[in-house]
């Protein structure tokens, strides 16, 4: 009860920034998502590079205080950053035919790399399947909605090899 508290405060607090400063925020207040998007990064820029690149380009800060549109991302080493609250609107997938739908029911991942040149690193698929099963179950999320991003807007995102990854995580249990 008092966490639930607390963030009804700390959503006031960003309501208010973003009325009375004119601040560019976003806010924690959307319902449960109902599916995960994975992403590359499509080169091999780290979280910080991302977060930077994201203010400059877009300038959107989330209520954790970071910039990048992915709620997660993680490094080549494994490491996994959080980035927005799940049910804090995203962006990372605009489609044109239904605008703001995935930003803000679908968790966006994103991982560091190109993987439609090379393979994502064990330690980075580690994490992302960790990642993976925990949200999934957490929101009860069907394998069916767990997609690659090219699966919605033509784009080779996220890379071949990780979009290979991806089907057989999805087919594991057939």
């Amino acid at each position: 009860m008092i966490e639930k508290i607390k963030l009804q405060i700390q959503i006031l607090q960003i309501q208010l920034a973003i009325l009375l400063l004119q601040q560019k925020r976003t806010v924690p207040n959307l319902k449960k998502p109902i599916g995960i998007i994975i992403h590359h990064g499509g080169g091999n820029w780290d979280f910080k590079q991302v977060n930077r690149s994201h203010k400059n380009n877009w300038g959107f800060r989330s209520s954790l205080g970071y910039y990048a549109g992915y709620q997660y991302f993680i490094e080549f080493s494994g490491k996994l950053y959080w980035a927005r609250r799940d049910n804090e609107e995203g962006a990372h997938c605009a489609d044109p035919n239904h605008p703001h739908y995935y930003n803000r029911n679908f968790i966006g991942i994103c991982l560091q790399g190109n993987t439609d040149i090379k393979k994502p690193p064990d330690a980075q698929l580690k994490t992302l399947k960790e990642l993976i099963d925990k949200k999934t179950k957490e929101y009860n999320i069907p394998v069916s909605n767990i997609l690659g991003h090219r699966q919605i807007v033509p784009t080779i995102c996220p890379g071949k090899h990780l979009f290979e990854w991806l089907n057989l995580y999805r087919n594991k249990d057939k």
